[in-house]
Parts: C-alpha cells; sequence; structure tokens
C-alpha cells in the first residue's frame, strides 16, 4: 500500500506539472516563437548560410519552466549554432505543454503554418513520449504495481510505437530531406526515488521502444538525455548514499511525509526545475541544447553547406 501510495503522489505531480505548464501555454496560444537574427554588417548577411529550424513536439519543445523564457533549448542551440559558424538560424517553436505523440501529429494535420514551415525545414527537432507513458500510468493506476503493469504494458508500447510510426510518417509527408532529431524522455522522479524501480524501468522501455521504432528510418536520430536528467549531478557516480539518504524506507514513510517531499520547493536533481519537479532549469535546457549540437554535428553533411565557415 505504501508503495501505491507513492505512486499516486507521483502521478498527481506530473498532473498538476502538465495543468500548469498548459496554462502558460495556453496564454501564449502555441505561436511559433520565431527568434529574430540581428545581423549589423549586409556584407556579412550575403555569405551567411540561411537555417530553417523547425522544432515540433511537446513541453520540452515549448520550453516549459526556462526560467529566461526564451524557448528552453531551442534558443540555445540557436545561439550555439550561430556562435560557432557563419548561419543565421531562424526557428520556429511548436511545442504545447501536455500533448502526446497522437495528439502532436492531430496538430500538425490541422495547422497549415506548421505545415508550411515543416516543408522548408533545413532541421527539424521533435519531444514526445513523456505524456503517453503518464496516460498509461495513470489509467492504470490500480495495477501500477510493478508486477501487474508488466502485463499491460506490451500492449501499450505496441501501440506508442505505432503512433511514433504514425507521427514519422506525417513528418515526412511534408519534408523528406530534413534530419529529424528527437529527445528521449526522462524520469524525472528518480534522484527522489531511487529505490522505486518501475519508474526507471518503463523510463527506459519507452527510450528503447522509440530508439527501436527510429532506426530504420532515413536521417532520424535520437538524442539521448535520459540519465542525465534522471540520475542529474549523480550519473556515473556512486548512489549507494543517495538511495539510503532518499528516506524512501517505503515501512516508515507516511503519506504525509510523502507529499511534503514531492511538494518541497527545493529540487534535488541540478537539472529540473524546482518550480514543478518535472522540467528542465535552465542547466537541464542547456544541457540538451549540447547534447542536441553534438548530434547535428555528427551529420552535419545533411545541413550544413559545405562553404559554409566556422566563426
Amino acid at each position: 500500500m505504501k508503495l501505491k501510495k507513492v505512486f499516486k503522489y507521483l502521478i498527481i505531480i506530473l498532473i498538476c506539472a502538465l495543468c500548469i505548464g498548459g496554462i502558460g501555454w495556453g496564454l501564449s496560444k502555441y505561436c511559433a516563437n520565431k527568434n529574430e537574427n540581428v545581423t549589423t554588417k549586409k556584407t556579412k548577411e550575403i555569405h551567411s548560410q540561411k537555417l530553417n529550424l523547425v522544432c515540433v513536439g511537446d513541453s520540452l519543445i515549448y520550453g516549459e519552466q526556462d526560467p529566461t523564457h526564451k524557448g528552453g533549448y531551442v534558443y540555445l542551440v540557436k545561439q550555439k549554432l550561430e556562435q560557432h559558424y557563419d548561419l543565421k538560424v531562424s526557428t520556429y517553436n511548436y511545442g504545447k505543454t501536455g500533448d502526446r505523440t497522437d495528439q502532436i501529429e492531430k496538430r500538425i494535420k490541422n495547422n497549415s503554418d506548421i505545415q508550411n514551415h515543416l516543408k522548408k525545414a533545413d532541421v527539424i527537432t521533435m519531444s514526445f513520449g513523456g505524456n503517453d507513458l503518464i496516460q498509461v500510468l495513470q489509467k492504470h493506476f490500480n495495477v501500477l504495481m510493478d508486477n501487474q503493469l508488466s502485463k499491460i504494458m506490451p500492449q501499450q508500447e505496441k501501440k506508442y510505437a505505432n503512433n511514433i510510426n504514425s507521427l514519422l510518417q506525417c513528418i515526412r509527408k511534408y519534408n523528406t530531406h530534413a534530419p529529424i532529431f528527437i529527445f528521449s524522455i526522462y524520469n524525472p522522479f528518480y534522484v527522489y526515488f531511487p529505490t522505486v524501480s518501475a519508474l526507471q524501468k518503463y523510463t527506459n522501455q519507452w527510450v528503447e521502444i522509440t530508439k527501436n521504432a527510429i532506426k530504420d528510418v532515413p536521417k532520424t536520430y535520437l538524442v539521448n538525455v535520459n540519465n542525465r536528467l534522471s540520475q542529474g549531478q549523480y550519473l556515473n557516480h556512486d548512489q549507494t548514499k543517495l538511495k539510503q539518504d532518499s528516506k524512501m524506507n517505503l515501512e516508515n514513510l507516511s503519506s504525509a511525509e510523502i507529499q511534503n517531499k514531492l511538494n518541497d520547493k527545493y529540487e534535488l536533481n541540478d537539472y529540473l526545475s524546482a518550480n514543478d519537479h518535472f522540467h528542465p532549469n535552465l542547466k537541464g535546457y542547456q544541457y540538451m541544447a549540447n547534447q542536441l549540437y553534438q548530434k547535428m554535428m555528427q551529420h552535419k553533411n545533411l545541413w550544413l553547406n559545405s562553404q559554409t565557415t566556422k566563426r
């Protein structure tokens, strides 16, 4: 029963995080955030390669909880690209907090602006899957115990894989040439509850499903941020003390103590926001931008002109 209470509070926190994020997104009406590029020298503008970066997905695309309110990693990777190469990058942010894969696809099909920008995209970035997993956990809360949920997951995983395939086919309908870089999901509660193995288990499985779904899709690549954003500063360190200090002894923790732990305004993971314990903070978005930049560099022949010079 203790473990079930933990899961219950985790699901509540996840839903609250999405609801709060949805309000912020609603105010912005998910308009494409066009980052204007100011070039002072006209001669420089002539020689600069123009790059259209189109970003479609959920709250990680939108930049939820970015303290600078500039669009999370999207703005940061634009800055990084222009800093290192003679590029003029235009970004178009179509992230919406709370969207599942099927909802993202529906939004693309119903939004001519997204379609038109996809057609002109030189690079496409995406984030999806977290809300799909949350929906599964919420719907099957009564069987959320690890050994019971495992009976349900194969069917849900197959559905998720089919949704990924359908979404990517939708994207490729409008653009067949641009490389697609897809961010993995992560477990925002690992640092708080490292001994609750079910959450990390299904997070890892979701990442593998995404990896397998795209492995045969041309010019489509996974940007895996799961380990760092899940484990934060504890990645590659001995986590024995973390597990000891987590106070996750289900025999002793009361429901009130669990709730207080989740409502704490101090975030234990250095890469996540203290506001909702779910989305990245500035450090987290900087990590995402760096990982995306590295992956883009590995495949720069697909989007970077050979004549474009380094700064």
